[in-house]
């Protein structure tokens, strides 16, 4: 993947993720947060189905490893995640996730996976006291839903170091698919099963557009520029998502935005520019060659 063809991907990313705070938390207002996580999940395995079950693991290395990545990234995570959607605001999650990017950065320095430039540091760093200003100005949402929500920007560390690490040789929709089947299925022992046939619009034009736009598309393109570029790298770009959540919130469920939330906003736009080099004291030559 070029560097074009990264930025393009991570756009795509921010934007369906980003709209998926609102989405989910309108999911979530008829059905238990782990039964629509089951559902989206299951639906997702079975549209990727033709995908994944040309890319079966060759070595058993890699379905345990396809297991880890499903189990941590779907069934845990999702489910803190959508827990976290039903019982606080979703700009507070949108902004208690963002802690993720310089927990990933910070993991990858000790484990030594990639290098992280002191650049990249201090553009983590000034995008995190643009989080602290939004949340801080932001009206107080459950305590409970903020831990859950910090508890899944954890999990969701955990999973793109792992996904970096592993280096699986199955990616794209077949890979999102595998883990899509390993995480419905973790979740098993712990869905209501609810009727299907109960769930109305509500539930399901949510589901629809988690299963395809925010899993297939997102998650496919998510996982092409972690191992490409790293996980640093692409997990910086989650700075911006808490804008487009706050964007639909205010457009959607009436959340407003005051003066610091959007200072909060400038300094996170601000701290990716710096990680990214887009800002900097002298700027770098052109070069006569495109990236690749």
């Amino acid at each position: 993947m070029n560097r074009r063809g990264f930025i393009v991907a991570m756009i795509l990313v921010v934007g369906s993720w980003g709209l998926n705070y609102v989405v989910t938390k309108v999911g979530v207002s008829r059905i238990a947060p782990v039964d629509f996580v089951f559902w989206r999940f299951f639906g997702t395995a079975l549209v990727t189905m033709p995908w994944w079950l040309r890319s079966v693991p060759r070595r058993l290395s890699h379905g345990v490893r396809l297991m880890i990545l499903g189990v941590v990234g779907v069934s845990v995570y999702q489910w803190f995640f959508t827990s976290a959607l039903r019982d606080t605001m979703a700009a507070n999650v949108a902004f208690l996730f963002d802690l993720s990017p310089l927990l990933t950065l910070v993991v990858q320095r000790v484990l030594h996976l990639r290098p992280a430039t002191g650049r990249m540091f201090l553009g983590a760093a000034v995008s995190l006291v643009g989080v602290l200003l939004l949340v801080g100005a932001s009206p107080s949402g459950s305590i409970r839903g903020d831990i859950y929500a910090l508890l899944a920007a954890v999990l969701w560390t955990t999973f793109t170091v792992l996904t970096d690490l592993f280096q699986l040789p199955i990616r794209g929709i077949a890979l999102t698919g595998w883990m899509s089947l390993f995480g419905a299925i973790g979740l098993l022992p712990f869905i209501t099963w609810q009727p299907v046939g109960n769930f109305g619009p509500v539930t399901w034009l949510p589901l629809l557009y988690t299963i395809f736009f925010v899993t297939i598309m997102g998650l496919s393109l998510w996982q092409n520029a972690v191992m490409s570029a790293g996980a640093g790298k692409a997990s910086l770009y989650l700075f911006l998502i808490p804008l487009v959540a706050a964007g639909a919130g205010w457009v959607f469920l009436g959340e407003r935005m005051n003066l610091w939330e959007g200072f909060g906003a400038i300094l996170i736009l601000l701290g990716v520019g710096l990680a990214e080099g887009l800002i900097a004291r002298h700027p770098a030559p052109l070069s006569t060659t495109e990236d690749t």
